[in-house]
């Protein structure tokens, strides 16, 4: 059912992201924990990797606040997960257009305590893709 709802333009390029690198994932895949389900932007089976994705276009201030709000529910999302799935790494995806990626990181960094990874830029989360699947940089 969840997989039937349309992704998000950050969504549509993440997935972008995993198919250059031959990734093989599900989409708004359900984990059900207790008498909640939980839903994920991606879970990569075989990296057992939850990808947990979100930005903000409005202005600095306004949009660091609301990307340290949504990291607090998604922190909660990957304890839970992870209290019923050992062996699952949380990775976040947060990028906010009108701030630099090290500010980003100082916000959200300080609620994820449950992510494995924050990434604050497609550029850095490729990487994380690469390494995962084994691929190594050339340069």
């Amino acid at each position: 059912m969840h997989a039937a709802v349309p992704l998000t333009e950050q969504e549509e390029q993440v997935e972008g992201i995993l198919l250059q690198h031959g990734v093989t994932r599900l989409t708004h895949a359900v984990f059900p924990v207790k008498n909640r389900m939980y839903v994920v932007d991606f879970y990569l089976a075989n990296q057992k990797v939850i990808l947990e994705c979100w930005r903000s276009t409005s202005r600095r201030g306004v949009a660091l606040v609301w990307v340290e709000k949504n990291a607090a529910y998604v922190d909660l999302k990957f304890r839970r997960i992870k209290g019923a799935y050992p062996g699952v790494r949380c990775v976040a995806l947060v990028e906010v257009m009108q701030a630099e990626p090290a500010l980003v990181r100082e916000y959200v960094e300080a609620v994820l305590e449950h992510a494995d990874a924050v990434c604050c830029s497609r550029e850095e989360l490729a990487g994380k893709v690469r390494e995962w699947c084994g691929i190594k940089e050339v340069g």
